[in-house]
């Protein structure tokens, strides 16, 4: 009988385990994605800036202050298409991870409901 709820035990252990290292690698790999994603963001924001107060640093007369000018709606919707595409990528990341993380639960709902049945027949 000890023997048997020993044995029970460690079944159940190793389940929920294998769940844990399963959730953490899950949660890992979604904020390496995050990460990325924010890193992206952040070089292509600080070249944009970079870029557009190097530009004004050129102005030199009225032509290169037109120029200077004109190229702002452009550098605008840039920005604004960047900011729309990495919304769209995090909403993706957000749903993977939901359905990643609902997959998941299911397994170890699944994996919980072995141990028991098993502990069930033995009994």
């Amino acid at each position: 009988m000890k023997e048997n709820m020993n044995e029970t035990y460690q079944t159940a252990f190793k389940a929920a385990s294998d769940v844990a290292s399963d959730a953490g690698q899950l949660m890992i790999k979604n904020m390496e994605k995050m990460i990325e994603l924010q890193m992206s963001s952040a070089r292509m924001f600080a070249d944009t800036m970079l870029g557009n107060a190097r530009d004004v640093l050129e102005i030199k007369d009225m032509q290169t202050v037109r120029t200077y000018f004109e190229k702002q709606p452009e550098l605008t919707r840039n920005l604004v298409q960047k900011v729309a595409k990495d919304s769209g990528a995090l909403m993706e990341i957000g749903q993977s991870y939901a359905d990643e993380a609902q997959a998941l639960l299911k397994k170890s709902t699944a994996n919980f409901a072995g141990v028991a049945k098993a502990k069930a027949k033995k009994s």
